[in-house]
């Protein structure tokens, strides 16, 4: 697979719903994106099971930076959900593609 060459981050909301909000990181590419997921949503899981937080309820996703400018506003498109134009895949399509085992992880609780 071919990595994109936008800036990347992966963006935790560690309680929905929450007024707290969320947290983002910036790696360096896909494969530190998937890594880095993979350890929130470890942790995530691991603070569940031992009643640190009430639910289980987060999201983890990843955005890409785009650089292009929007022709109605004359401003660039900035940060938005992954989408790989040259593997033509949203984030979860190369997660699963190239990263089976943190697709495999989803699904632990």
């Amino acid at each position: 697979m071919k990595n994109v060459t936008n800036k990347l981050r992966v963006i935790h909301f560690p309680q929905v719903g929450s007024k707290a909000g969320f947290f983002e990181v910036a790696v360096k590419d896909e494969e530190q994106a998937s890594f880095t997921i993979n350890l929130l949503a470890n942790q995530h899981l691991w603070l569940f099971k031992n009643n640190v937080i009430p639910y289980y309820a987060n999201i983890i996703t990843v955005e890409m930076y785009d650089e292009s400018i929007d022709e109605e506003t004359g401003k660039q498109y900035g940060w938005s959900n992954y989408w790989n134009e040259e593997e033509c895949m949203e984030w979860d399509e190369v997660e699963e593609t190239c990263f089976q085992s943190v697709a495999a992880s989803k699904h632990y609780a």
